[in-house]
């Protein structure tokens, strides 16, 4: 029985005369020993659970993105007031409802580094934590399973924006120190944020979608959360213009609520009942375990087949400094657009909007057309993606009137398939049973990236905020061809290996 069958066997169903299976359709096989085996994604569950985590990642991130430029324009708010002491009537355009006068503008240009060092607070207060938790998370969920963490995840977003809001309805009534807001994160931190929420998706994803439909499971997990930001750019803006930021932060209170609701109510767990360990103590105590970091290490750095354990590192390699670029460009591009541009929160809101239908537009063409009827491979796709994200980052570095921005957006078209098929090829290269380790370190790396990320953007931004605002987007076009530079080499492996059904599997 090869590996990525072997975790879901069960024995034990050998008289029952009904499987209850996910999506995939489910075939029954036999061994010559007369036991039973079953595909990857099949499990025996009742009829009214689902393994589906798509509506659950729909409203997370549809509540990030309803609420995430009005927290910058808080602190813009708050920070002109509270640390530069500015009169409220000089400091209320940095709501960013009305566009700012040129005395305005001069304001904000002094109050911009300030509010970029909280920001690159909270995103490495957001990293260092997550990080060290992702190293225990992968091999806990392998042995005590993946609800827990998903459970924990969603329960630590929605006290996080509870508190969000809470401070809001204060700032609304008083002046209040900006560094206040830290405490925002908190909640989410200790409970393992951005990183704990991927890991599970993917686990989960993995356990429960076959081998041949699992990239396309992936990138419709992407396309959940592309429409969610999506949704939560356009609507923003608008409700944020006609209420406040406190009516905004409770209807993403309200949509965090709904998300762990539906976690709790509806999604099941993916590991079958024998394949999760009873802990003899606390599984909390478990946790801390650090055995289990030594055995996520030395799953990943062990000798592999052939180029498996490179292509492992070089793919790992690529979605790190991916999620590096975005990172630093989020902790700078709303600040980069208000300056360059004058743009208002609106605008910025319905650029981000149009920018996630063109990548939402450009996986559907990537997986039905490029992929489905072209036979482009999962590599290929790979290497389109980061082509298409070096030519929209050049294009936004070189932009002197607003519409080159859209005009970028056409070039980045393929952008969204990029995490999906490099962790398609991870999960193909690796061992099932290895896959939610591999995942663990990818999240971890992917975490700890924003400690250098937000602090070298930030110093490049306002470096050259008095010179060439957009200069932070010659760093990311260089970086994201560094990335496109990994995955050639992984396709240059594969086609040299092509005969070896691991690297078959990731060339077609």
């Amino acid at each position: 029985m090869d590996s990525d069958t072997e975790r879901l066997y069960d024995s034990s169903l050998e008289n029952e005369e009904q499987i209850i299976v996910n999506n995939d359709a489910v075939s029954v096989a036999t061994n010559s020993d007369g036991a039973r085996s079953f595909p990857e994604s099949s499990i025996s569950i009742k009829r009214n659970k689902l393994f589906i985590l798509e509506p659950a990642v729909f409203l997370v991130f549809l509540a990030f993105n309803l609420s995430g430029a009005v927290f910058q324009n808080i602190l813009l708010y708050q920070t002109c007031v509270y640390v530069y002491k500015y009169n409220i009537s000089d400091c209320q355009p940095l709501l960013g409802v009305q566009r700012e006068s040129a005395e305005v503008q001069h304001i904000e240009t002094q109050i911009q580094p300030y509010v970029v060092r909280i920001l690159m607070a909270i995103s490495l207060l957001e990293s260092i934590i997550p990080a060290i938790v992702s190293l225990f998370i992968g091999p806990w969920s392998d042995k005590y399973g993946r609800r827990p963490i998903l459970l924990t995840t969603f329960s630590g977003y929605l006290i996080s924006r509870i508190i969000a809001t809470v401070l809001i309805y204060i700032s609304s009534k008083v002046v209040i120190n900006p560094w206040l807001f830290l405490l925002c994160s908190v909640p989410s931190v200790m409970s393992g944020g951005t990183c704990a929420l991927i890991t599970g998706i993917y686990c989960y994803i993995s356990d429960v979608a076959k081998a041949k439909s699992r990239a396309l499971r992936m990138v419709l997990n992407e396309a959940s959360l592309c429409a969610g930001m999506m949704i939560g750019n356009v609507l923003t803006g608008y409700i944020y213009e006609a209420t406040n930021a406190f009516t905004v932060f409770s209807i993403s209170s309200t949509l965090l609520f709904l998300a762990l609701l539906y976690v709790y109510a509806f999604v099941v767990e993916s590991l079958k009942p024998e394949q999760i360990m009873a802990a003899g103590n606390s599984k909390i105590r478990e946790f801390f375990r650090l055995d289990l970091v030594k055995d996520l290490v030395q799953t990943c750095t062990k000798r592999r087949p052939n180029y498996d354990r490179i292509i492992i590192w070089l793919t790992m390699m690529a979605l790190t400094l991916a999620l590096f670029v975005m990172a630093g460009d989020d902790n700078v591009s709303y600040l980069f657009v208000r300056n360059q541009f004058q743009w208002t929160l609106k605008d910025y809101t319905v650029f981000n909007a149009t920018r996630i239908i063109v990548q939402i537009m450009g996986s559907i063409i990537g997986m039905y057309f490029l992929r489905k009827m072209f036979q482009f491979s999962i590599v290929g796709m790979t290497l389109i993606s980061l082509a298409s994200c070096v030519f929209e980052s050049t294009v936004r570095a070189t932009a002197i009137y607003w519409w080159e921005l859209y005009l970028g957006l056409t070039l980045g078209l393929m952008r969204g398939v990029m995490g999906p098929m490099s962790r398609a090829i991870l999960s193909h290269v690796a061992p099932a049973t290895e896959v939610g380790k591999i995942y663990a370190l990818t999240t971890s790396l992917e975490s700890l990236s924003p400690l250098i990320s937000s602090p070298l953007y930030t110093i490049v931004y306002n470096a050259t905020l008095s010179l060439y605002p957009g200069a932070f987007n010659f760093l990311s076009a260089g970086l994201y061809l560094l990335c496109y530079t990994f995955i050639a080499i992984i396709y240059g492996i594969q086609k040299s290996m092509g005969e070896n059904a691991t690297y078959q599997a990731i060339g077609r």
